[in-house]
């Protein structure tokens, strides 16, 4: 029994980054629900009085930290919301608006991305306070860290192979939808980051073991020493570790890992040397020299690419993380003291992004920036006040200890939380489950390492013990767990339900039963789990098409309730507000434009209902903007246009002036047999033609074939000719002005046509059997 929670800690850190590096629902569940798992095993067995409970340092600011974000989930009175977080208020004011009674709304813009950010970082918390009671001896640190170094270098070792022969599918089984996957993670940044808090810890294991010289010892007996000495065959097989990790890091092509794990790698060295004077040369150069003949034999050029795709010739930075933190500046400014909410960045993101494609953000890509939005000042100031602790502490103890393992475990850990708040200027490592997990670990490592006694007479650390209240912690503890299970499992389940439910297209022709089991089965997800605003947003539409409005209304206010930034959400409650509402509808309708994170797919909902309210000017202006934001959408604009009544000049002012949209359009029109327009358009697509980066040939054949079937030869023949100034070297011109030409019986001109195209296509056959027709 006493092993069970060590047996648990060593689990959760080993399932953690296997399990896909922890970011599905599932995976995350599982770790949240081993750690308290632990805590409550730990707890139990120092309420029986089998071990004390020690001091942790940075536990105040760690626990102010929880407990400001769980804060954050307490509804309040909308004027004290206002007053202390306007921001937050302004999110929920249009549905305040609507409410018959005045309810209360927390500070958070989504709550359930909040609770499920708060039991994670609780996990977390936790994780480090067992790190530091369960290492507090000189075994367990050892065993451990042995154990994470194996871990580190198997999964490299695995990265590497996977990396080469299946670079497409993790574990050679599972399928990425991107080409970034490396090792067990989807995203090549947070296995740098893996790498950059674990490989600290393999380097430091191999200072530990390398052989000791004397001075009076000759060069010659050195090299002897250095093969046979006690232990030499360990600090081999960890170099080769070092060199292993670091590069794995290097064919991943993660700049900011390859930056971090590199600037981690001197930082190590320059506080070894601070603290040993005599640290020499040879080792940190061969570990390099062995690093980069490493990357030579895989190959530089990927590399090197990597980094040339930061710029362009000009000199311009081409990433877009630059127009996301600029992005950000309003919005920090907008949730400056108590954020909007931890976890909420996706749903708070899209309506203050400039960037000009439809690409959705989900994190800042810079945790400090993202600790601020999410948390505002107040969580900046909590979290980097543990941070400081942390380090603080760690920093003290590297001048005490004099122990050599404990001396290269400090330096190491501190080099693990130094390489991963560098990569976090530049990425989310903290955000994801893995590597989020491991930086609490390897605070308490540090922890650990600076007070943990490997050979003692009385006390197995230097930590004072703490006055344990373990009723307390159990108590703590246990419905932690319980409520982890509860609402991580309700999640999971109502996905599932979802899915049965999801299978069904819904459309008017359904029977009434098949709505009645559809209700069923969302009233099921919607009570496993209660927070999910897409379910009760579900349940509207599904009553909207029983023809229930009131009840389809007080689904899509909850919906609103739960993710009030969700745009689609309000349009959809300003769709279904009587006409006498319609100021507010309006409100609604352009509120929810401007928050959705998918903008593309609610212009012409919003266009369609200015149409029915005759605001056909405003209707312009909505669609011209979209257009203009998104040029994909002109692909689905002719059917609004064509049935809604609006005029060529109109049409006109809408269409971008693109060749291709114009053309799609009067091939549209042609489809409803109305010609005269059909032809307007196709031709003067072709005003636009200068406007275009390449010019088709299709540009013009379009046209030459729509004249073809309506027998207007003339007219086409001129395309031709048209064609030919723009594209000369295009032999199928040639042809079909030829057959022209013959059909007209005029030989001398077909001939010229033929010629012409068998000069650009000397091995086309058919043009040379017209040819010899011909003579």
């Amino acid at each position: 029994m006493r092993s069970l929670p060590y047996s648990l800690f060593l689990a959760t850190l080993l399932f953690a980054p296997l399990a896909f590096g922890s970011v599905e629902t599932w995976s995350i569940a599982l770790v949240e629900i081993l750690v308290f798992l632990t805590a409550l095993t730990y707890f139990f067995q120092g309420k029986h009085g089998a071990r004390p409970f020690l001091q942790v340092p940075g536990i105040l600011p760690l626990l102010l930290l929880i407990l400001w974000m769980f804060l954050q989930l307490i509804p309040l009175p909308p004027p004290l919301v206002k007053m202390i977080a306007p921001g937050i208020y302004q999110a929920y004011a249009p549905i305040i608006d609507l409410q018959e009674t005045s309810q209360w709304i927390p500070l958070t813009v989504n709550q359930k991305a909040t609770l499920l950010e708060s039991l994670r970082i609780t996990s977390y918390a936790i994780f480090y306070i067992l790190t530091v009671q369960l290492l507090s001896k000189g075994e367990a640190l050892t065993k451990t860290v042995r154990i994470i170094a194996w871990l580190a270098m198997t999964i490299a070792f695995l990265a590497i192979i996977q990396k080469f022969t299946s670079p497409d599918a993790i574990y050679w089984f599972r399928a990425t939808p991107v080409s970034s996957a490396v090792g067990p993670w989807v995203y090549r940044n947070h296995y740098a980051g893996f790498m950059e808090l674990v490989c600290p810890l393999v380097l430091a294991l191999f200072f530990h073991y390398r052989p000791t010289f004397t001075y009076k010892q000759t060069f010659r007996e050195r090299i002897v020493s250095l093969f046979t000495a006690p232990g030499s065959n360990i600090h081999f097989f960890l170099g080769f570790g070092v060199v292993l990790i670091l590069a794995s890091v290097f064919i991943a092509l993660s700049r900011g890992g390859i930056i971090s794990i590199i600037f981690g790698f001197f930082f190590f060295l320059l506080l070894l040397t601070k603290k040993h004077s005599h640290t020499g040369k040879i080792l940190p150069l061969l570990l390099l020299g062995c690093l980069i003949l490493a990357v030579t034999w895989m190959g530089w050029d990927p590399i090197l690419a990597r980094f040339d795709a930061t710029m362009t010739q000009t000199g311009d930075i081409t990433d877009g993380r630059l127009l996301v933190w600029q992005d950000c500046a309003p919005l920090i400014r907008d949730f400056l003291f108590t954020g909007s909410g931890f976890g909420t960045f996706l749903q708070v993101y899209p309506q203050y992004s400039t960037l000009p494609s439809i690409a959705i953000y989900d994190h800042a890509h810079n945790d400090y920036i993202e600790l601020i939005t999410d948390g505002g000042l107040i969580g900046l100031a909590l979290a980097a006040w543990f941070v400081i602790a942390i380090l603080g502490h760690g920093f003290g103890k590297l001048k005490s200890r004099r122990e050599p393992y404990s001396i290269f475990l400090i330096i190491g850990s501190l080099t693990a939380i130094f390489s991963l708040l560098l990569h976090s200027v530049t990425d989310f490592n903290m955000h994801n489950g893995a590597n989020g997990l491991y930086f609490f670990f390897l605070c308490g490592i540090l922890v650990s390492a600076g007070n943990t006694r490997l050979r003692y007479r009385t006390r197995p650390t230097l930590l004072d013990s703490a006055s344990p209240r373990w009723k307390l912690a159990c108590l703590a503890a246990t419905p932690l767990l319980f409520f982890t299970i509860s609402i991580q499992g309700g999640i999971l389940l109502a996905e599932i339900l979802y899915q049965q439910a999801a299978r069904i297209y819904i459309n008017p022709q359904l029977s009434e039963q098949t709505f009645q089991k559809l209700l069923l089965t969302t009233n099921k997800a919607i009570r496993f789990d209660p927070l999910e605003a897409f379910y009760s947003n579900y349940k509207g539409n599904l009553l909207s098409y029983l023809q229930q409005t009131e009840p389809a209304f007080i689904n899509y206010l909850q919906a609103s309730r739960k993710d009030p930034l969700e745009g689609a959400y309000l349009q959809r409650l300003g769709l279904i507000l009587t006409p006498t509402d319609n100021a507010k509808a309006s409100r609604l309708m352009a509120e929810g434009y401007a928050r959705s994170q998918n903008k593309e797919q609610l212009v012409f909902t919003w266009a369609e209902w200015l149409l029915r309210q005759n605001r056909k000017q405003e209707a312009v202006t909505v669609l011209q903007q979209g257009l203009d934001q998104f040029p994909t959408l002109a692909r689905k604009l002719p059917p609004l246009l064509s049935g809604s009544q609006f005029s060529r000049e109109e049409i006109q002012t809408i269409l971008p002036k693109s060749v291709s949209t114009w053309i799609h359009f009067g091939d549209f029109l042609e489809k409803l047999g109305q010609m005269e327009d059909a032809e307007y358009y196709r031709r003067h697509a072709l005003e636009f033609l200068d406007l275009e980066e390449t010019v088709s040939p299709w540009h013009f054949t379009q046209l030459y074939s729509f004249y073809q079937r309506q027998k207007r030869t003339d007219d086409a023949v001129a395309i031709l000719r048209q064609g030919i100034e723009w594209l000369p070297d295009y032999a199928p011109f040639h042809i079909y002005l030829g057959d022209y030409y013959k059909q007209q019986n005029i030989p001398y001109r077909a001939r010229e046509e033929y010629e012409q195209a068998l000069m650009l296509e000397p091995g086309n056959e058919k043009i040379r059997k017209r040819l010899q027709a011909l003579q």
